[in-house]
């Protein structure tokens, strides 16, 4: 016996050793959470203002998010066709972070907090107004992070109407039930950029999918990137053009390369259909 105390004595020490550090380890990774938060906040607190004297520049430029949309291929997966040329009468996009404007030291607020507004210019297709979205970071109990918001109601464009999930439930609330039309009004409803406005992220499989993508993609990527977007898009456009100036064979040699290669093809073929032929004669 008296050979095993040594033994595990030492292993008792190795594990408060152990024990020790992994809660040492924890309360290095609370400073340094608190260290990269306020971070975030310096960060935003230099670029928001840049951000607010963009925003009224942009403002002076035809269709500037309209042509970021249409030229963004993640974006097209959380819109469905109809929606497009209604999209054309957004005027601004602006993403604001609360925690700068209230302050980090007086309140709790998660940097990565964020709204996100959305403005109709005056038009005909559907109605002038500026609709804004707020996203709050959730911590999960097993510490996962993901978004949640609250409903906000936006005027659909009136030949949209028809679709509205909001408008059809409202009529099946009072008592009528839903038909197989309804059903299909609705779920094609439910993939209208415009049923973003009221999705929660608290009702999965019941709003519009992947909210959380739609509001990361604007808030993360199509905002803070709107300038390199919108020049690209606008060299695609020029690059079309000259491909079709481009586009004349006056005067130019003719690459038969493709025809050759199609002619052997069809000899080959005749030799092969007149060797079938010759066995069956023979």
């Amino acid at each position: 016996m008296s050979h095993d105390e040594p033994e595990t004595s030492g292993s008792n020490n190795e594990s408060k050793t152990l024990s020790e550090s992994l809660e040492s380890l924890s309360a290095w990774e609370k400073e340094m959470d608190k260290v990269e938060k306020e971070a975030d906040v310096y960060r935003l607190k230099l670029a928001q203002p840049m951000y607010a004297k963009r925003r009224s520049i942009l403002k002076k430029i035809p269709k500037f998010w309209y042509i970021i949309l249409a030229e963004n291929d993640e974006f097209a997966e959380y819109a469905s066709p109809d929606d497009l040329k209604y999209l054309e009468y957004i005027d601004d996009i602006y993403v604001n972070h609360p925690v700068v404007e209230k302050g980090v030291e007086k309140t709790t607020i998660n940097p990565r907090d964020f709204d996100i507004t959305i403005s109709f210019k005056k038009n005909e297709m559907i109605q002038e107004q500026s609709v804004t979205k707020s996203f709050k970071v959730v911590v999960n109990d097993n510490g996962e992070e993901h978004l949640e918001s609250s409903f906000v109601e936006i005027k659909w464009p009136q030949e949209l109407s028809k679709i509205n999930p909001h408008l059809i439930k409202e009529r099946t609330n009072e008592g009528k039930s839903m038909t197989p039309d309804d059903k299909k009004k609705y779920r094609a409803g439910m993939k209208s950029f415009f049923s973003w406005f009221a999705w929660t992220g608290m009702k999965p499989g019941k709003e519009f999918r992947n909210g959380e993508d739609l509001a990361n993609l604007i808030s993360e990527d199509i905002f803070v990137n709107a300038l390199k977007y919108y020049i690209v898009a606008l060299s695609n456009e020029s690059g079309e053009e000259d491909s079709d100036e481009d586009d004349s064979s006056e005067g130019e040699e003719l690459d038969l390369s493709d025809i050759e290669v199609e002619d052997k093809k069809r000899a080959l073929e005749a030799d092969v259909d007149e060797g079938h032929q010759a066995k069956k004669l023979k």
